[in-house]
């Protein structure tokens, strides 16, 4: 089954890890530490679109992300949306 990409998987309620702004990127990173039973351990980050354009250019340099939603491409619906709402 394929994605809906025409709609969002990121709510509301997902928020920036750095300034607690809405979060439009989720980011799932190889922390390069191992767990007590020897496995690799995973890190996950929550970016709002400022932050994501800072931190996003850094972790891939780094060859760390494992895993990567970005719905940046829905900011300008929310933005409407949000000036409808009284």
């Amino acid at each position: 089954m394929a994605a809906d990409l025409d709609k969002p998987t990121l709510t509301h309620k997902s928020r920036c890890d750095r300034c607690g702004a809405r979060a439009y990127v989720h980011v799932i990173v190889s922390t390069g530490k191992l767990t007590e039973a020897g496995y690799p351990e995973d890190g996950e980050l929550y970016l709002c679109a400022h932050h994501s354009k800072k931190a996003l250019p850094v972790l891939k340099a780094r060859g760390t992300i494992l895993h990567l939603i970005d719905e940046t491409r829905f900011l300008t619906e929310h933005v409407k949306d949000d000036q409808h709402v009284n």
